[in-house]
């Protein structure tokens, strides 16, 4: 199945699947938000048709000091009436070849500790447990 890359126009198909993933998302807000980040440079693969993403990986670009010019996963959900059928692999092996492709310095993401499954795929597909990620909502500190 062939790897799209969205358009603001594709909203309304990605938000099934990206909503499992954030459900603390309202439509709204994912439109607006949407927006904003494609404004900023954020990019989303998905496998679908015209009325699903099956799964998508949203991604973007950070340049530091650690890693250089990094290709960061934001997103990367299969649809729950799609599970099993190899589309996140195929994601994951689409961004790995754009990174390469594109001079990327390092590929990174961060998983949830309750996402076990997820990291089997991403330990297969070649990534390392490189750290943990600290944070916290800035209204909470």
């Amino acid at each position: 199945m062939e790897i799209q890359l969205a358009t603001p126009a594709d909203a309304a198909i990605l938000w099934p699947t990206i909503v499992e993933l954030r459900p603390n998302l309202n439509r709204e807000t994912f439109n607006e938000v949407f927006i904003n980040q494609i404004n900023e440079g954020y990019q989303v693969a998905f496998i679908g048709d015209e009325k699903l993403a099956y799964a998508l990986a949203g991604f973007r670009t950070l340049n530091m000091f650690f890693t250089g010019k990094t290709l960061y996963i934001d997103d990367l959900v299969t649809n729950s009436a799609h599970l099993k059928r190899g589309y996140a692999g195929q994601l994951l092996d689409w961004i790995k070849d754009y990174a390469k492709e594109n001079n990327y310095n390092h590929l990174s993401l961060d998983s949830g500790f309750q996402r076990k499954d997820a990291y089997r795929l991403y330990l297969n597909k070649g990534l390392e447990v490189a750290s943990l990620h600290f944070g916290r909502r800035v209204n909470e500190l």
